[in-house]
């Protein structure tokens, strides 16, 4: 009878190992493929939310959908004030004055937003997965609501296996990364441009380890607008997905970044009204672009401040334990 223990102990502890060597030797490889990723960004709020690397791509995507960064899907269930679109959107709220005016109010809120020009489809996702009901909802609405799913999206719906092992793989890669950078600097090139994602409230650090801060001038000259078809899909999904939500439409709030791409303020400002919700459009005089799409850090200060004005008697109505 020992013999028969000792014999599936050893099988055992043979598995075991086994398997401990093919899970660092998986981490492993996958840190070495993306070792370059930039580690600056790295703290106890911030995680590695992309990196421009074949190997990393969008770790935001499916970390948010099955909630591998578990105080952050936590802080979406639990914000006041959601803010949804894309990396417009991220780019134009990642400022002090956002971080300011809600500790300010007591008002807890989230910028979940994604690169990859994703639209509502991905969000709806992730609000019905988590069964996040905010109190104030924010969309950059250029138009937003449509059927479009980006590639790491559709790929993070699809969760094939080795899609999900993958993912497993990057969350692991990170807490390897960000000490072997602290550790040995001289091992890390930092060549591979990357966004830093906080947990908290969903802000981007990207200023630097992702793009370089510039001032392009506001084109209003190359704004585009969307057809009558592309509106009526706006609507209409529009409306399933507020009604899905059963929020009041009060409580809703439309707006658009500026940008030279796209008339963001008159698209949003047209959606608003066939949806019945809020809209909020601070002027765009002066502005200023890190590259034609997203305001640059001044820019995003100075329209977000405007925004958040314009946004307090809403909050008022909206959230009944507000307090100024």
């Amino acid at each position: 009878m020992n013999s028969r223990l000792s014999w599936w102990n050893f099988l055992a502890f043979l598995l075991i190992g086994m398997l401990v060597a093919f899970v660092t030797g998986t981490v492993g490889q996958m840190t070495m493929d993306n070792l370059a990723c930039r580690s600056t960004g790295y703290d106890a709020d911030h995680f590695l939310a992309y990196c421009d690397s074949q190997k990393y791509a969008s770790y935001e995507h499916g970390a948010f959908l099955y909630g591998l960064e578990v105080s952050a899907v936590s802080n979406i269930r639990n914000a006041d004030v959601l803010f949804l679109g894309n990396s417009k959107m991220q780019a134009a709220f990642s400022t002090r004055a956002v971080t300011q005016y809600f500790s300010s109010m007591n008002v807890t809120f989230f910028l979940m937003g994604f690169g990859y020009a994703e639209e509502s489809k991905y969000a709806f996702a992730i609000l019905k997965r988590w069964n996040i009901a905010p109190k104030v909802l924010v969309i950059n609405a250029d138009p937003f609501f449509s059927e479009y799913l980006s590639p790491p999206a559709r790929e993070a719906l699809e969760g094939r296996s080795e899609y999900l092992w993958r993912l497993i793989l990057k969350a692991a890669f990170q807490r390897v990364h960000r000490t072997v950078c602290l550790v040995a600097s001289g091992v890390c090139p930092e060549s591979n441009r990357a966004i830093f994602r906080s947990a908290k409230d969903g802000e981007w650090n990207w200023i630097g380890p992702y793009i370089a801060e510039r001032a392009v001038p506001l084109d209003r000259s190359t704004q585009l607008i969307i057809n009558e078809t592309q509106f009526r899909e706006a609507k209409d999904i529009g409306e399933k997905f507020l009604n899905h939500l059963r929020m009041d439409r009060r409580c809703v709030v439309l707006t658009g970044a500026p940008n030279s791409q796209l008339d963001s303020p008159a698209i949003a400002a047209t959606v608003a009204a066939s949806l019945n919700t809020e809209s909020i459009l601070p002027p765009s005089d002066g502005l200023a672009t890190l590259d034609g799409a997203h305001l640059n850090p001044a820019s995003a200060e100075r329209w977000s401040g405007q925004f958040l004005e314009a946004l307090t008697p809403l909050l008022g109505r909206c959230l009944p334990r507000y307090s100024k």
